[in-house]
């Protein structure tokens, strides 16, 4: 505990700079879990269709399986506990409830950089986890959460990714039902929402 204060004393710094603030706020933006879940759509459009599956799968996990732990370790957040920390007063957009452990946004955007860097042939596909540590960190910043719940949430995103991911690979009834899927949405002409191809 004293390493997670130590290095949260040293990441957080809400209320420091109006611009540092915006920036940090945008970054957590997206680690929502309807932004996250976004990505689906994006890579179904572009006719990855097994990715974005996994890719909603995974999100949709990420949300079960963090709620769970946090009831599991019920961890205060740090804007809770420490007198001179607190969080941006910005509506929803910096609104945190519920127990710490471990971060949600963490977990979905870790999972979503595991998915697309297992799954794609780009040779800077691991730059996918540049964006999910910056979301990461902007919990940090914003006093949502302690670095070990940051590092907690992407441990689940990407184990969570992982499973799904070498799932998709196997004869077996996750894979067999994301087929069942993806040529049910295809025969009803579903094309990223667009229509009828």
């Amino acid at each position: 505990m004293a390493l997670d204060e130590t290095l949260f004393a040293a990441l957080y710094h809400a209320g420091s700079s109006p611009y540092l603030d915006l920036l940090m706020t945008a970054i957590s933006f997206l680690g929502i879990a309807w932004i996250t879940i976004l990505l689906g759509p994006i890579l179904w459009w572009q006719k990855r269709r097994e990715t974005a599956f996994d890719v909603v799968v995974a999100v949709l996990a990420c949300g079960v399986v963090t709620s769970i732990l946090k009831l599991l370790f019920m961890r205060d957040r740090p804007f809770e506990v420490l007198v001179d920390a607190h969080t941006l007063s910005w509506g929803w957009f910096t609104i945190a409830t519920g127990p710490a452990m471990p971060s949600g946004h963490t977990a979905r955007a870790f999972a979503v950089a595991a998915a697309l860097a297992m799954t794609s042939r780009h040779p800077y596909r691991a730059y996918a986890f540049v964006p999910a540590a910056l979301i990461g960190l902007s919990r940090i910043y914003l006093g949502l959460h302690w670095p070990s719940d940051v590092l907690a949430g992407a441990v689940v995103g990407i184990s969570i990714a992982f499973a799904i991911v070498h799932l998709g690979k196997g004869d077996n009834i996750y894979a067999r039902t994301r087929s069942s899927a993806i040529g049910w949405l295809e025969r009803k002409g579903i094309d990223a929402g667009i229509g009828r191809r």
